[in-house]
């Protein structure tokens, strides 16, 4: 066998499930969360415009609708073209993380700034503002995935869902598990398909996977424990600067 095939086998066996009933339940525990992610947004599509119109909560439409549903279709031709990319992929791996997460700013930026009433000056510096919090604020989830699907056997499912679970922490979704239980329970779907979409063309974009299996418990507190221990020093450097030059970032009342 040459070293093509060799490679194409590896990729399989980490990408793949490796049996028929992995392989069923992956395909029913996506489905469960599909439709988890369609009732949240029926859910607050009735709260919008019945109950509160929050128009933050805007966001995660034009989000999923604009971005994670074209990269869901068209994952194929985007893991072709990113594989195709001649640069090292660790690189490219890094990029294309912080890339999606200065694209997804932009929409972060835009639906919290029209709580202000739009002005295209305090727009595009409410822009940058997020932009340099998020940089910081993204490095141990970018750094740390690289690190363990280098070196590790994980599937893109696993990938995917664990890189969501981050975002119920990032984004202090799990403190409404018991103190607004409806609100965790239509926030969090949402959340873990935002943040894995986030990741998810630099998980594609890799040709070599790791390759040491371990059991799916440890697998699973590495992919939640890893990203934050990664991420300690640029949040203490992020909030040194949110303390000493406040205005590089956005108002505490957009984000705490």
């Amino acid at each position: 066998m040459n070293q093509s095939s060799v490679q194409d086998a590896a990729q399989v066996t980490v990408t793949q499930p490796h049996s028929a009933k992995e392989s069923f339940l992956s395909r029913a525990f996506l489905i469960g969360m599909v439709i988890w992610l369609g009732v949240s947004l029926l859910f607050w599509a009735w709260y919008l415009s019945a109950l509160e119109f929050v128009v933050p909560f805007l966001y995660m439409y034009v989000w999923l609708l604009l971005i994670g549903l074209p990269l869901w279709i068209q994952r194929k031709r985007v893991e072709a073209a990113l594989q195709n990319w001649k640069a090292s992929p660790m690189l490219k791996f890094v990029l294309l993380g912080y890339g999606m997460v200065l694209l997804e700013e932009i929409f972060a930026a835009f639906f919290n700034h029209l709580t202000e009433g739009f002005q295209l000056p305090l727009f595009l510096a409410r822009i940058g503002q997020f932009w340099a919090l998020n940089v910081f604020a993204f490095s141990g989830l970018i750094l740390g995935w690289h690190f363990l699907l280098s070196r590790f056997r994980y599937s893109r499912l696993e990938a995917f869902m664990l890189v969501g679970a981050y975002g119920l922490f990032s984004e202090r979704i799990y403190t409404q598990m018991f103190a607004n239980p409806i609100a965790f329970l239509f926030l969090a779907a949402p959340t873990v398909f935002i943040y894995g979409q986030i990741l998810s063309p630099s998980i594609l974009s890799l040709t070599q996977h790791g390759t040491r299996h371990l059991p799916a418990a440890v697998r699973w507190l590495m992919g939640l424990l890893l990203p934050f221990l990664v991420a300690i020093p640029f949040l203490l450097i992020l909030n040194s600067l949110r303390t000493w030059m406040p205005d590089l970032f956005p108002p505490r009342n957009f984000i705490p």
